[in-house]
């Protein structure tokens, strides 16, 4: 893997308990660490932002709905 090539750099993330359980949860059923899935996190963060933005029509049709944001979920 290249990114292991690179020098890497230590963060330190502060979680709810609520939030850690969840994520703790996550790795387990995806039979990964904490860690792993915490840096894919970022790396889609981080290739979202380098991936192209919105096209200007799409702008005008306002933020996408998903089927939990519906009324039912008020």
């Amino acid at each position: 893997m290249a990114d292991q090539a690179v020098p890497s750099q230590k963060i330190t993330v502060t979680l709810n308990e609520r939030l850690h359980l969840e994520l703790a949860r996550m790795a387990r059923d995806a039979d990964t660490t904490e860690d792993e899935l915490i840096r894919t996190a970022i790396k889609g963060l981080v290739q979202a932002r380098r991936g192209p933005g919105i096209p200007r029509f799409a702008r005008r049709l306002g933020p996408i709905a998903l089927e939990e944001d519906g009324p039912s979920a008020a």
